[in-house]
This record gives C-alpha cells, sequence and structure tokens, in this order.
C-alpha cells in the first residue's frame, strides 16, 4: 500500500500541475497584488505559478518566471543577510515577511516586500509556498528622506546653539547640584558638578527669591522662569533672565533639569535710570483716564505683557512684562512715543495696525496671532484689545493685554497626536484580532472543501464513483458554512445586502416559535410575550430570523441545567434623554427582547461581546460573530442593540428597530404563488457578470428554463446589447462590474430606452447606496452571492412571469 506521506505528495503534485480548478489558484491569479508559488518538491524550489501582476511589477513574462527560483530578482545591491533570512524560513517552514532589494528585468532597482508563507495540506503536509510582493520603493526613499532631513536639522539646531549668547546649563532633579555650565560669556563656565553653585552664583539678597521660584518649579513640575541677580565672571554683580524647564523620563519623573540663561544687566540699568520718567507719565495717563489709574498697582505687576496707544498709534504706556517680551522675541526695546506697528517685520506690520484700527474703531476683542523674529520660531499670543475712553466717552486711544499660549497649543498638539496613536494602535489591535479569527475559521473551511475536492478527483480517476457524492456533500456544507461566515461579517460591518419589508415581529416570532423550541431542546421552556397593536418595522424579516434564532441559542448554552427564555415585543417611544442613554436617534421603535435565566454576564464581558470572533465558549463551539453580526444588522436597518445583565440572574438583549409608518403584506397572501412554467415564448434574458465561471452557472439554468441567454463580461458590452434592438426580458446583472460603471448606473442608463425593463442584481458585496439604500425601484430585485441554484432559478422565473401579469393588467 502507497504510503500516506507519498500519496499526500501525489495528490499535492496533481495540485500542482493544474491549478485551473484550485479555487484558491484561481483567487490569486485574479487579484491585483503581485503573488507566486513555489514547488518545494522540485529542486531548487522552483516557481510554478505567477500572477499577471507578478509579471507586471518585475517586467518578466510567464515564461521567462516559471521554473526558475525567486533568486532571479536579485542583484548585487541584495543583502546577503536578508537573503540568508529567507533561506531559514523557508527551510524551517515558516512565514517571513522583509524588504529585499531587488531588480526589475529592464534593471532598474526596486525594494520588494516579501511575504513567504508555506501551505500545509489536510494532514498537515507542506504543498508548496505562497508569496506575496509588494513594491515598496517609494516608502523606503520616503523614509531615508526624512531621515536625512532630520539629521540635517539636528546638525542646524546644534549650530544654533552654539551660536546663542545665552549661558546653558543642567540641574540635578532637586536643584541642589549643578551639573554643568557652559557657553557664557558673562559667567565663569564649570564641566564638574557642584553643590555649591548658590554660593558661588548668587547673590545673598536674591537667593530667597530664587529659592522660592524653585520650590514652586520643583512641586508644579513646571517650567522655572526668573530674573535675578548674578556674580559675573569679573566679580561684579549683574542681572540674568533664567528659565529652565524639567527633563522626564518615560514614568513622567523629573531625572533633572536643562536651562538657559541671558545677561539683562545693560536693560535693568536703563530701567532704572528711565523710572523717573515713566513715573511721571504713569500720573499723566491717570489724570487722563480712570482705567490707566491701575496702571501703577495692578498692570506693571501683571505678568501679561500691557501696552496703551493713542489715535496715532503711539505707545503712550506699557509695563515691564510687555518690555520683557518684545526683547525677547524681537531683541529690541519699545520706547514710549514709538509708532508700535512700525516696530514689527514687514510681513506682521499690517496684521498688528488692522488690529489696533479695530480698537480704534471702539470694539473690543479677543484674536490669537503669532509674531516674532522670522528666523526664529514665533510665539503664538492669545491678544485682547479694548478702547480707551474720556470722561465725555470719545476713543483717545486703546490698549491691549496678550498672552503667549505657545507651550499650551504645543502641549495639545502633543496631546492630539498620542490620542491619535492610541486610536491607530486600537485600530490595529481591533484588526488583528479580526483577521486572526478570519482566517481561521476561512482555512478551516477551505480545509474541508480543497480536500474534498481532491479526494473526488482521485475517487474518480479510481473508478470508485460510490464515495463521490459523500465528498460533495462535504464540500457543498464548507461552502454554505463560509458563505454564512460572510455574512456575518458582512453584517457587523453594515454592509451586508438587505432586502428590507414590512415586517409585522409578532407574527414573526409566532411563526418561529416552534423552530426555536425543537432547537434549544425540551429542558428550556419558550415564552411569547407579544404587545397589542404592535408598530410595523422596515427589515429584512430573514434577517431577523437569523438574528432572534442566535440569541435564543446564545440564551441556551447560557443554562446548563434548563431554565426559561421568553421572546417579548414592545412599541417603544425613545424621547430625548432616553435616545442619548441608549446611542440612537430620537423616534418610535418595535423593540424585540430575548430574556434567560441563565448564568448572567460580568461588565468586562458585556464590554466586549459585540466585537467580532470574542466568545467566552470552549474552542470550537462559538464563531464569536453571533451578536456582532446582530449589532451590525440593527445598525444597519437604522436601529440598535443593547444588552442588560446580571452574574447569576440572566440576561436580556434587546434589538431596537424604527417604527414603519405604511401596511404589512397580508401574510396569506403572500404565501399563495401561482406555478411557474417553462418559457415557451422565446424570453431572452442578458447575463453580466465579469466572472465567466458565474455566467455559465446562470446561463445553465436559463437554458433548463427554456430561456435564450446572451453574456456580456463587462458594463460596456451589457449596455451595448441593451441600447441595440434584441429583445431583452430581463437583465441579471453583478453590482460590482469593470467596463465603467457599475451594474445599478448600467440598469439605470438602459432603463432610459426600456423604462419598464426587469432588473435582477447579484451581489456577493454591495454598497447600500449603489442600490439605493436596500429600497430597489419597481421591477428590480436582489439576489445575494452565494445562491442556491434552485433559488436562482425560482428568482428569475418569478421575475419574468410577474412582468407578463403585470403587462397583461395594464
Amino acid at each position: 500500500m502507497t504510503d500516506r506521506r507519498e500519496h499526500n505528495r501525489i495528490d499535492a503534485e496533481i495540485h500542482r500541475t493544474d491549478t485551473s480548478n484550485d479555487p484558491f489558484a484561481a483567487a490569486v491569479r485574479a487579484t491585483r497584488m503581485p503573488m507566486i508559488i513555489t514547488d518545494p518538491y522540485q529542486p531548487d524550489n522552483p516557481i510554478i505559478f505567477v500572477n499577471a501582476a507578478f509579471s507586471r511589477l518585475t517586467g518578466y513574462s510567464h515564461d521567462e518566471i516559471i521554473g526558475r527560483n525567486c533568486r532571479f530578482l536579485q542583484g548585487p545591491e541584495t543583502n546577503r543577510d536578508d537573503v540568508a533570512k529567507i533561506r531559514d524560513a523557508i527551510a524551517r517552514r515558516v512565514t517571513i515577511e522583509i524588504d529585499v532589494r531587488n531588480h526589475k528585468k529592464n534593471g532598474e532597482l526596486f525594494w520588494n516586500r516579501v511575504l513567504i508563507s508555506p501551505v500545509f495540506d489536510i494532514d498537515g503536509n507542506l504543498t508548496y509556498f505562497f508569496a506575496s510582493q509588494f513594491d515598496v520603493t517609494i516608502q523606503r526613499e520616503h523614509l531615508h528622506t526624512l531621515s536625512t532631513a532630520l539629521k540635517d536639522r539636528e546638525h542646524m539646531l546644534d549650530a544654533l546653539l552654539r551660536s546663542s549668547a545665552e549661558v546653558r546649563y543642567r540641574m540635578s532633579a532637586d536643584w541642589a547640584r549643578m551639573l554643568q555650565l557652559s557657553d557664557g560669556k558673562f559667567l565663569a563656565d564649570t564641566t564638574s558638578e557642584t553643590s555649591e553653585w548658590v554660593e558661588r552664583y548668587i547673590p545673598a539678597e536674591t537667593r530667597q527669591g530664587l529659592q522660592a521660584e524653585i520650590d514652586r518649579a520643583l512641586h508644579t513640575q513646571t517650567t522655572f522662569h526668573l530674573e535675578h541677580q548674578v556674580y559675573r565672571a569679573d566679580g561684579s554683580i549683574g542681572w540674568m533672565s533664567s528659565r529652565a524647564v524639567p527633563v522626564l523620563n518615560d514614568l513622567g519623573v523629573v531625572v533633572e533639569w536643562y536651562g538657559a540663561g541671558s545677561d539683562i544687566t545693560e536693560r535693568k540699568q536703563a530701567e532704572a535710570a528711565s523710572l523717573n520718567r515713566s513715573i511721571s507719565l504713569e500720573h499723566q495717563i491717570a489724570d487722563r483716564t480712570a482705567e490707566l489709574r491701575l496702571y501703577g498697582d495692578i498692570i506693571q505687576s501683571s505678568a501679561a505683557p500691557i501696552c496703551a496707544f493713542d489715535n496715532e498709534y503711539r505707545l503712550i504706556a506699557f509695563n515691564r512684562a510687555h518690555s520683557d517680551e518684545f526683547y525677547r522675541i524681537f531683541g529690541c526695546r519699545v520706547q514710549l512715543g514709538e509708532v508700535f506697528p512700525d516696530l514689527f517685520p514687514p510681513d506682521q506690520a499690517p496684521i498688528m495696525r488692522g488690529f489696533m484700527a479695530r480698537a480704534l474703531e471702539g470694539e473690543a476683542y479677543t484674536v490669537t496671532e503669532e509674531f516674532g523674529d522670522p528666523n526664529l520660531i514665533k510665539p503664538y499670543w492669545e491678544v485682547s484689545y479694548s478702547p480707551l475712553r474720556d470722561e465725555g466717552g470719545r476713543i483717545i486711544g486703546a490698549f491691549h493685554y496678550a498672552k503667549d499660549i505657545s507651550d499650551r497649543l504645543r502641549a495639545e498638539k502633543e496631546l492630539a497626536q498620542t490620542q491619535e496613536a492610541l486610536r491607530q494602535a486600537q485600530k490595529m489591535e481591533a484588526v488583528g484580532q479580526l483577521t486572526g479569527g478570519l482566517a481561521h475559521d476561512f482555512n478551516n473551511l477551505l480545509a474541508g472543501i480543497s480536500g474534498s475536492l481532491e479526494l473526488m478527483q482521485t475517487r474518480m480517476q479510481q473508478g470508485r464513483f460510490k464515495d463521490v457524492e459523500r465528498y460533495m456533500a462535504a464540500a457543498q456544507g464548507a461552502s454554505k458554512r463560509a458563505a454564512a461566515l460572510t455574512h456575518r461579517l458582512l453584517a457587523f460591518s453594515r454592509r451586508q445586502t438587505l432586502d428590507p419589508k414590512p415586517t409585522n415581529v409578532n407574527r414573526l416570532v409566532a411563526g418561529m416559535q416552534e423552530m426555536v423550541q425543537r432547537t434549544v431542546g425540551p429542558a428550556i421552556s419558550i415564552e411569547v410575550v407579544g404587545a397589542t397593536g404592535i408598530w410595523p418595522t422596515l427589515v429584512d424579516p430573514s434577517q431577523l430570523e437569523n438574528a432572534l434564532l442566535n440569541l435564543c441559542i446564545n440564551a441556551r448554552d447560557a443554562m446548563a441545567d434548563g431554565g426559561r427564555i421568553t421572546v417579548e415585543t414592545a412599541n417603544k417611544w425613545m424621547d430625548e434623554r432616553s435616545a442619548r442613554q441608549h446611542d440612537m436617534p430620537e423616534g418610535q421603535y418595535l423593540a424585540l427582547s430575548v430574556t434567560d435565566t441563565g448564568t448572567g454576564m460580568p461588565p468586562e464581558v458585556i464590554a466586549r461581546v459585540f466585537e467580532p470572533f470574542y466568545t467566552t465558549k470552549p474552542i470550537g463551539e462559538g464563531t464569536g460573530l453571533g451578536l456582532s453580526m446582530i449589532y451590525g444588522f440593527a445598525q444597519q436597518s437604522g436601529g440598535q442593540v443593547r444588552i442588560y445583565s446580571e452574574v447569576g440572574q440572566g440576561t436580556t438583549v434587546t434589538i431596537y428597530l424604527p417604527r414603519h409608518h405604511g401596511e404589512v403584506e397580508d401574510e396569506e397572501a403572500s404565501k399563495t404563488k401561482a406555478a411557474l412554467p417553462r418559457s415557451e415564448q422565446n424570453e431572452t434574458v442578458l447575463v453580466v457578470d465579469d466572472e465567466p465561471t458565474v455566467r455559465m452557472l446562470i446561463t445553465d439554468i436559463l437554458e433548463d428554463l427554456g430561456y435564450t441567454a446572451i453574456e456580456a463580461g463587462d458594463s460596456a458590452a451589457g449596455l451595448k446589447v441593451l441600447q441595440s434592438d434584441v429583445r431583452i426580458d430581463l437583465l441579471v446583472t453583478d453590482v460590482g462590474l469593470p467596463g465603467g460603471m457599475n451594474g445599478r448606473q448600467m440598469a439605470d442608463a438602459a432603463r432610459i430606452a426600456r423604462p419598464h425593463l426587469k432588473v435582477l442584481f447579484i451581489t456577493g458585496y454591495a454598497e447600500n447606496a449603489l442600490l439605493g439604500n436596500g429600497r430597489l425601484d419597481p421591477g428590480m430585485a436582489v439576489l445575494t452571492k452565494p445562491f442556491a441554484m434552485n433559488d436562482m432559478a425560482a428568482r428569475i422565473r418569478s421575475i419574468i412571469e410577474s412582468g407578463k401579469q403585470q403587462a397583461r393588467w395594464s
């Protein structure tokens, strides 16, 4: 008997040499991402499959690639360490993602991001290696450019610091030791630590104020800022404006302080010399306006820069903070009588003059603007303007006070960047959880499908046709479960194609009661409480049935020893407060609730139950998509889902759906369907789909029903047929089509010349906007892929026959 491993290898060889029926290879062939497949069982692991996207990326044709090892893209610039890592991953049969420097056929160098992954069969044996490629040359070059710019900026900053006349220093976290003092021209430098820096640099009369500012900075961990006396390098006493900021570690703890100081001795001497002139001017201003009488005891002591000016824009007063800040950002001192806007750089002077003019016209307001030396970093200022009036109410000038808000804006920007980084990290975590769960479930289903198809092929070659039906049933079952998984994911993301109808939920629940009872078993009792006068809702009935069944199954699983499930309907009016609590718009809603007497859930579980692939059930007993599907379905239907649960007290899940102001179709009338005969009048159906397999299947269905079928592979070809004189009784079209327009746009264009054209949309995924947000025009219907062939046949016959009846009645 053939060894099991050899048997699997032979099967894999068959699969490798004929990938035309391999759904995985077909998917790889159709994708736009460059991909290849290699055979590890042949010498040198050659390429046995390549898609068109890979040929476009490298410039090599299909025949130039097949049979070669991937190293033919490498060259002298390819990092040999990267190549060694790839070989190691292939030898160990593990996945690797890496950027490699490769060559195209024309010799062009490019960065290739390669993802190589081994693919195993159902028995865990290696079948082939799958590799996807992605050209990341632009990203890599962009990163290189950013790195170069960063280095240039660091060099510029270093040169700027070295050219500064300020003294720079470093202090220990508690200010007890000076770690370094350098680059000063008016203080004696020191490169060694010293704990006697106060005695060395600070006069006795200044030390108390200095210590107070240090204590404040240590307590608040904010910027140290003080003008104080110092011993200069020549032994004289001068003045220094000192500013230091705390340096924090990753835990937010201050590890040391960085500071800078400038010599302000000359300014202080000039201020002392002009003190008498300032006092005299203050008295004159106090006589002219009551506001300026406060200048001496309030304005002058304010930390905010304040100045006053007359109707000719000339300065008539300013406080010390204004003088200091103007000197700090422009390097010069303002003087009384100067035209204030003319002191600003040419690009800023008109802006300042405009602000002052508004105040002189009587307007009081606040603006935010940046002012400063254009060659340096310009601070952002929040400036408030007010007019000055005499006793008769006449405007004699105006004043402003300003606040440097650069640090605040910088902190707000950093906070926003941090919050955005956190949101991105949370998003990537959610994406990782979603893709991991999706890959797990789909790989299981694909293993069942591909394994069944391979065994069917083997049994047919062996002439053992009795086993074929069993494998066929297994493949069909796995395909249906894959379709159900896709629908649940689309429901979670609110992207599934819905077919909403006015629905009586009491009637729907009553119709499902027997099936729910059989599903949950005899140990659990089902109680249905339907409200009288229940409002209808516009919803997809089959999806609502699926949601109700999922909730009842979850309730059953929470009651291992039996219990009671109560299904209840009610009319709910959501006022503003209730709507805000439930995170939904105000209005009238139909509420469908499922309550169990089970184990209940703690708050941390409730917070995650709507996450995809999150489940508290043992491995293999739950996909974690049930509640996420219900959540997405409710949101897409315009409603909401809410959970109330207590540990040991059970759980209530309520689906809220908007009230529909309209009639509900009579149930008995909807169940009555006339027999649908075969076509005997040469009706013609146009089938438009870019997937040849789908067109083939639908064409076979039409031929079985006696219809004539016309095929088109894109919207342009389909519209050409629709705009001709050919008889078309029904258009069957995919929603997503190549050719310049989608299926809905093609159908709308065709209805200009054929206003009564019947249309059946078939779609695996379609945005609601393409289908009119679930509200199709008369004569249009939708069927979701994948579909049963019998369902497709019945829908085609039903649409065409309904068109005949409408024509007879009109």
